[in-house]
Protein backbone atom coordinates (compact mmCIF):
# COMPACT_ATOMS: atom_id res chain seq x y z
CA UNK A 1 0.00 0.00 0.00
CA UNK A 2 2.82 2.47 0.92
CA UNK A 3 4.48 1.75 -2.38
CA UNK A 4 0.94 2.47 -4.13
CA UNK A 5 0.65 5.63 -2.34
CA UNK A 6 4.40 6.72 -3.42
CA UNK A 7 3.16 6.54 -6.88
CA UNK A 8 -0.40 7.72 -6.73
CA UNK A 9 0.30 10.68 -4.89
CA UNK A 10 3.09 12.68 -7.32
CA UNK A 11 0.90 11.44 -10.43
CA UNK A 12 -1.84 12.91 -9.22
CA UNK A 13 0.01 15.99 -8.44
CA UNK A 14 1.41 16.17 -11.78
CA UNK A 15 -1.97 15.75 -13.30
CA UNK A 16 -4.03 18.62 -11.27
CA UNK A 17 -1.19 20.94 -12.03
CA UNK A 18 -0.98 20.17 -15.87
CA UNK A 19 -4.74 20.54 -15.96
CA UNK A 20 -5.01 23.81 -14.02
CA UNK A 21 -2.04 24.86 -16.47
CA UNK A 22 -3.83 23.84 -19.58
CA UNK A 23 -6.97 25.81 -18.30
CA UNK A 24 -5.10 28.92 -17.55
CA UNK A 25 -3.30 28.82 -20.86
CA UNK A 26 -6.91 28.34 -22.83
CA UNK A 27 -8.11 31.65 -20.89
CA UNK A 28 -5.38 32.97 -21.87
CA UNK A 29 -5.51 32.43 -25.22
CA UNK A 30 -9.17 33.07 -25.69
CA UNK A 31 -8.60 36.42 -23.94
CA UNK A 32 -5.45 37.55 -26.31
CA UNK A 33 -6.66 36.05 -29.83
CA UNK A 34 -8.98 38.60 -30.65
CA UNK A 35 -6.49 41.43 -30.16
CA UNK A 36 -3.73 39.85 -31.98
CA UNK A 37 -6.00 39.16 -34.86
CA UNK A 38 -6.96 42.82 -34.52
CA UNK A 39 -3.24 43.70 -34.78
CA UNK A 40 -2.53 41.48 -37.87
CA UNK A 41 -5.32 42.74 -39.40
CA UNK A 42 -4.28 46.37 -38.67
CA UNK A 43 -0.32 45.40 -40.01
CA UNK A 44 -1.92 44.04 -43.35
CA UNK A 45 -3.78 47.28 -44.11
CA UNK A 46 -0.90 49.23 -43.00
CA UNK A 47 1.25 47.10 -45.69
CA UNK A 48 -1.35 47.31 -48.35
CA UNK A 49 -1.10 51.50 -48.25
CA UNK A 50 3.30 50.79 -48.26
CA UNK A 51 2.68 48.96 -51.52
CA UNK A 52 0.33 50.64 -53.43
CA UNK A 53 0.67 54.49 -52.37
CA UNK A 54 -1.24 55.63 -55.08
CA UNK A 55 -4.39 54.04 -53.97
CA UNK A 56 -7.11 55.62 -52.36
CA UNK A 57 -8.98 52.58 -50.81
CA UNK A 58 -8.37 48.69 -51.12
CA UNK A 59 -11.92 46.03 -52.07
CA UNK A 60 -12.48 43.25 -50.08
CA UNK A 61 -9.54 40.35 -50.24
CA UNK A 62 -9.67 37.46 -51.33
CA UNK A 63 -8.16 34.33 -52.12
CA UNK A 64 -6.39 33.08 -55.55
CA UNK A 65 -6.92 29.54 -55.63
CA UNK A 66 -4.61 28.55 -58.88
CA UNK A 67 -1.15 30.63 -56.68
CA UNK A 68 -2.91 30.50 -52.92
CA UNK A 69 -2.47 34.10 -52.41
CA UNK A 70 -4.25 37.06 -51.04
CA UNK A 71 -5.16 39.58 -52.72
CA UNK A 72 -6.98 43.11 -52.68
CA UNK A 73 -8.10 45.49 -55.74
CA UNK A 74 -6.11 48.76 -55.16
CA UNK A 75 -8.48 51.67 -56.43
CA UNK A 76 -8.59 55.36 -57.23
CA UNK A 77 -10.43 58.01 -56.51
CA UNK A 78 -13.22 57.06 -58.93
CA UNK A 79 -12.95 53.32 -58.16
CA UNK A 80 -10.91 52.09 -60.77
CA UNK A 81 -8.68 49.10 -60.02
CA UNK A 82 -5.20 50.33 -60.30
CA UNK A 83 -3.55 47.35 -59.22
CA UNK A 84 -3.17 44.70 -56.19
CA UNK A 85 -2.13 44.74 -53.35
CA UNK A 86 -1.03 40.54 -52.76
CA UNK A 87 0.04 38.39 -50.11
CA UNK A 88 2.18 36.10 -51.13
CA UNK A 89 4.98 33.40 -49.22
CA UNK A 90 7.91 32.32 -50.67
CA UNK A 91 10.19 29.50 -50.29
CA UNK A 92 13.46 28.90 -49.59
CA UNK A 93 14.29 31.16 -46.24
CA UNK A 94 17.18 30.16 -44.47
CA UNK A 95 15.14 29.86 -41.52
CA UNK A 96 11.48 28.95 -43.08
CA UNK A 97 9.07 30.80 -45.00
CA UNK A 98 9.02 34.80 -45.95
CA UNK A 99 5.69 36.43 -46.44
CA UNK A 100 5.42 39.73 -48.17
CA UNK A 101 2.78 42.39 -49.23
CA UNK A 102 3.56 42.89 -53.21
CA UNK A 103 2.26 45.87 -54.60
CA UNK A 104 1.40 44.80 -58.42
CA UNK A 105 0.49 47.93 -60.80
CA UNK A 106 -2.22 47.31 -63.31
CA UNK A 107 0.08 46.43 -65.80
CA UNK A 108 1.66 43.47 -63.54
CA UNK A 109 4.63 45.15 -62.27
CA UNK A 110 6.12 45.11 -58.88
CA UNK A 111 5.43 48.72 -57.35
CA UNK A 112 6.37 47.80 -53.93
CA UNK A 113 7.49 44.89 -50.96
CA UNK A 114 6.50 45.01 -47.70
CA UNK A 115 7.57 41.89 -45.02
CA UNK A 116 4.90 40.48 -43.19
CA UNK A 117 6.57 37.40 -41.89
CA UNK A 118 10.30 36.65 -41.87
CA UNK A 119 12.45 34.83 -39.21
CA UNK A 120 15.83 34.99 -41.05
CA UNK A 121 18.99 35.30 -39.12
CA UNK A 122 19.48 38.38 -37.41
CA UNK A 123 22.75 39.80 -39.03
CA UNK A 124 22.70 38.34 -42.33
CA UNK A 125 19.21 37.84 -43.68
CA UNK A 126 17.04 39.89 -41.50
CA UNK A 127 19.54 43.15 -42.98
CA UNK A 128 17.96 42.66 -46.17
CA UNK A 129 14.41 43.90 -44.45
CA UNK A 130 15.98 47.59 -44.31
CA UNK A 131 17.96 47.46 -47.75
CA UNK A 132 16.42 49.75 -49.60
CA UNK A 133 18.81 49.39 -52.46
CA UNK A 134 19.19 45.98 -52.84
CA UNK A 135 14.79 45.84 -52.82
CA UNK A 136 14.79 48.71 -55.51
CA UNK A 137 15.86 45.74 -58.38
CA UNK A 138 12.26 44.59 -57.46
CA UNK A 139 10.30 47.24 -58.31
CA UNK A 140 9.21 47.39 -62.10
CA UNK A 141 9.50 43.74 -62.47
CA UNK A 142 6.79 41.87 -64.20
CA UNK A 143 6.53 38.03 -65.30
CA UNK A 144 9.38 36.28 -63.57
CA UNK A 145 12.07 37.38 -61.21
CA UNK A 146 14.97 35.17 -61.16
CA UNK A 147 18.75 35.12 -58.99
CA UNK A 148 21.38 35.87 -61.31
CA UNK A 149 19.23 37.02 -64.29
CA UNK A 150 17.14 39.88 -63.09
CA UNK A 151 18.07 39.96 -59.34
CA UNK A 152 21.35 40.01 -57.67
CA UNK A 153 21.50 37.89 -54.51
CA UNK A 154 23.40 38.98 -51.50
CA UNK A 155 26.57 36.75 -50.67
CA UNK A 156 25.57 35.61 -47.11
CA UNK A 157 21.96 36.06 -47.94
CA UNK A 158 21.82 33.41 -50.44
CA UNK A 159 18.59 31.37 -49.05
CA UNK A 160 16.96 34.72 -48.20
CA UNK A 161 17.78 36.69 -51.45
CA UNK A 162 15.61 33.43 -52.72
CA UNK A 163 12.96 33.16 -50.51
CA UNK A 164 12.04 36.58 -51.03
CA UNK A 165 12.41 36.44 -55.02
CA UNK A 166 9.77 33.21 -54.55
CA UNK A 167 7.78 35.12 -52.27
CA UNK A 168 7.90 38.26 -55.25
CA UNK A 169 7.07 35.35 -58.48
CA UNK A 170 4.45 33.97 -56.31
CA UNK A 171 2.81 37.34 -56.15
CA UNK A 172 3.13 37.88 -59.82
CA UNK A 173 1.82 34.50 -60.87
CA UNK A 174 -1.14 35.56 -58.79
CA UNK A 175 -1.91 38.44 -60.40
CA UNK A 176 -1.36 36.82 -63.82
CA UNK A 177 -4.13 35.00 -62.42
CA UNK A 178 -6.61 37.34 -61.05
CA UNK A 179 -5.75 39.32 -64.74
CA UNK A 180 -7.01 36.12 -66.84
CA UNK A 181 -10.12 35.87 -64.73
CA UNK A 182 -10.99 39.65 -64.81
CA UNK A 183 -10.30 39.43 -68.77
CA UNK A 184 -12.69 36.40 -69.37
CA UNK A 185 -15.16 37.93 -67.25
CA UNK A 186 -14.78 40.97 -69.66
Amino acid sequence: MKNVKEFLVPTLTLCIICLVAAVLLALTNQVTEPRIAEIAAQAQEAAKAEVMPSAASFGETFTDEASGCDYSAALSENGEVIGYAVTSTGKGGYSGDITLMVGVDADGKVVELSFLEINETPSIGMKLTGNAEWLKQFAGLSGHAALGDNVDAVSGATKTSQGITDAVNNALKCYDSISKEVGADG
